[in-house]
């Protein structure tokens, strides 16, 4: 697998746009200010990759806690939903500058990228500011910079000289308040010619089934877990390692179509009228919809899509039948299917391992799901088990507001 860093972080970003185009559009417009930025202060050329990778996905936090408040309401708690962007990249090799930039309050480690944390900090506050102009912003560049100097007193001098620079600059702001702000985002990227491996981007998929996860809080680690049962499931199966791999990138990938779904659709506690689940139902298609665009997925994109198809034609969206459903296709549908049932949901607990195993037997002998596959978690339920327990323990540390320990 041959894919950019910078399709991943946009296919990030597409993704948030779902739940929130304005939150989106913040971070695009905090990129764009931090490259002219960067330039004015003659960066080099990592320094720039780091800045442009952190002004992208600093406030990826912001969605844990969205849904409660109003979309335009960004920063109500800054150092909260910088935590929760913390965790969100936490362990993530690929993110482990753009986690410590975006943490502007690194306690006990202020020396490290200090310049680049300083450059998003003033970045962000400026993007936001500039929700008190008008879209005509050439118009008024004067004022917006002298405001904000009024504002925001405590950055460093040459930052000032920036904006008495850049406020004579039309294309600027020209860029900032133009309808096509991704197309902007995509010339200025400084990272076009970075390209990820497959692990690199087991990595990206990890953080995409994160923000997955943080859409409903009854799913705080399904994606996850789906992604490592399907892998664990991959290998009990003789399955190569490339392919267990591409397998746990389906998983990681499967319900991103969820981000559709209305959230009192997703947490309802009673039964769902036949509207609702046909908007539920719909979910699989988008994943499919959404995956479409990424040519590179090959094959997962469909792994991934299929995880509601049934060997007799039951499922859906396609009603695919045991002829056109892969063995992966099987073996992501039987994760999904089983983690589903050992998680908590809105109407019920979560079932034990055995009442779950009992529940699949019974869709094996209806012709529903591979038997075969079924069986191999009979046989080594400890392991599943496990991996279900400890997924769900990242998963809800995620979520978990703690302060950060140095």
């Amino acid at each position: 697998m041959d894919i950019s860093l910078q399709l991943s972080i946009k296919f990030i970003n597409e993704l948030i746009k779902i739940v929130s185009p304005e939150l989106v559009k913040h971070m695009e417009r905090t990129a764009i200010v931090a490259m002219e930025l960067c330039d004015y202060l003659e960066l080099t050329k990592e320094q720039k990759k780091n800045v442009y990778v952190a002004a992208l996905l600093h406030d990826i936090g912001e969605l844990i806690d969205i849904r409660s408040r109003d979309g335009d309401d960004f920063h109500s708690n800054n150092e909260l939903h910088q935590r929760y962007t913390y965790n969100m990249l936490d362990g993530l090799d690929i993110f482990e500058k753009t986690k410590a930039i975006a943490y502007t309050r690194w306690a006990g480690h202020e020396a490290y990228f200090a310049q680049e944390k300083t450059i998003l900090a003033f970045c962000d506050c400026f993007e936001h500011d500039l929700r008190l102009y008008p879209e005509n912003l050439a118009s008024c560049s004067d004022d917006i910079c002298a405001g904000f100097a009024e504002r925001y007193s405590h950055f460093p001098p040459e930052f000032y000289a920036f904006l008495r620079t850049v406020s004579q600059r039309e294309y600027f702001w020209f860029r900032l308040q133009t309808d096509n702000i991704p197309r902007v985002v995509n010339v200025i990227s400084p990272i076009k010619v970075i390209h990820l491996d497959i692990d690199d981007f087991l990595q990206i998929c990890t953080l995409i089934a994160r923000i997955v996860d943080t859409h409903s809080g009854f799913t705080a680690a399904h994606s996850m877990t789906v992604g490592l049962v399907a892998r664990e499931l991959a290998y009990y199966s003789g399955m190569t390692f490339h392919d267990r791999q591409r397998i746990e990138i389906a998983g990681y990938l499967h319900d991103i179509g969820k981000l559709y779904v209305p959230i009192n659709i997703l947490e309802k506690k009673g039964a769902l009228s036949r509207t609702e689940y046909s908007m539920l139902k719909e979910h699989s298609y988008k994943t499919a919809e959404i995956l479409s665009v990424v040519a590179e997925l090959g094959d997962i994109a469909a792994w991934a899509a299929n995880h509601h198809e049934r060997l007799d034609g039951s499922g859906y969206p396609y009603h695919l039948n045991r002829i056109y459903l892969d063995i992966p296709s099987r073996i992501v549908a039987v994760a999904d299917f089983f983690t589903a049932l050992t998680e908590v949901r809105p109407y019920r607990d979560p079932l034990s391992i055995q009442d779950a195993l009992e529940i699949m037997d019974k869709a094996v002998d209806d012709g529903s799901i591979d038997g075969e596959i079924v069986a191999l978690l009979h046989q080594h339920h400890e392991a599943f088990y496990r991996i279900v327990n400890q997924a769900r323990e990242v998963g809800q540390a995620v979520l978990r507001d703690v302060a950060f320990v140095s």
